[in-house]
């Protein structure tokens, strides 16, 4: 598990906690008892906020939109008139006030929306939305069996955050996907059902830029692709099975393979 985000405060933590249950995310706390042990002790940041790594770009886009919410920070003065903590009273209960506002906004009730495509009555498409009309999240029966195989969740401007699909139709979600900024970054794909991504994709402005592949327990890939436009380039293996990428084979525009090229240690 990542460390997501580090909390002044266990109201501010279980806050953060419901914001990304809304999206799909479970997040666990960490150091909540510790602060209440300390009673009066100022220990900002112990209380932490962790989340499974397949999740972490999800939510932490999900975190940076919150925080970019916030109300900003106030200064105070180096000249303060003799009323400086009420001042600081009314900034806190201000900041208060904001987070207030931003956890009723997520406890608001959603509003959802189907479509059946074969017409049994059954919606094979949903789709749920903030109260100001931003989805947050989809799910799809692609093959129209009756069970969930694609689910995406959306950051809080509506654009795509996370995603994990059950691309062989068996009930399991064996593909996770992780956007930046609304495009795909990476997928990963356990293809062996052994709990381990053993094939990874990664794009650049939602392109598919290269992928690799993993031999159950191995500590490094066999084969590492790189495309260009959707075409392969060139592919650096693993020949010896030593755990190093030994070889490179280049394509011609065919995607005819050339002759191999031994890679510099």
């Amino acid at each position: 598990m990542k460390t997501l985000y580090q909390a002044s405060n266990a109201l501010e933590a279980h806050m953060l906690v419901d914001v990304l249950k809304q999206q799909g995310f479970s997040a666990h706390l960490q150091g909540e008892h510790l602060q209440s042990a300390a009673g009066e002790l100022p220990l900002g940041g112990l209380v932490r906020l962790m989340i499974d790594d397949e999740h972490y770009l999800g939510a932490r886009d999900i975190i940076a939109q919150w925080e970019a919410a916030q109300p900003a920070a106030q200064t105070t003065p180096a000249t303060l008139p003799p009323k400086r903590n009420h001042f600081l009273l009314v900034a806190a209960v201000g900041v208060l006030l904001g987070i207030g506002l931003s956890y009723a906004w997520v406890k608001t009730p959603m509003s959802m929306q189907g479509i059946d495509y074969n017409g049994d009555g059954i919606d094979d498409e949903v789709w749920t939305f903030s109260p100001r009309g931003t989805p947050t999240q989809m799910e799809a029966d692609r093959n129209l069996d009756g069970k969930v195989d694609l689910r995406q969740r959306y950051d809080l401007r509506g654009r795509a955050s996370s995603a994990e699909s059950d691309d062989n139709f068996d009930g399991e979600f064996e593909t996770l996907m992780g956007y930046r900024l609304g495009s795909l970054e990476a997928t990963q794909t356990d293809t062996d059902g052994d709990g381990h991504a053993d094939t990874s994709s990664y794009y650049r402005h939602g392109v598919w830029a290269s992928s690799e592949y993993r031999k159950p327990g191995a500590t490094g890939p066999f084969r590492v692709e790189s495309y260009r436009l959707g075409k392969l380039i060139h592919a650096d293996i693993d020949r010896d099975g030593d755990g190093q990428l030994d070889t490179r084979i280049g394509y011609s525009a065919a995607l005819e393979p050339l002759a191999p090229e031994a890679l510099k240690p």
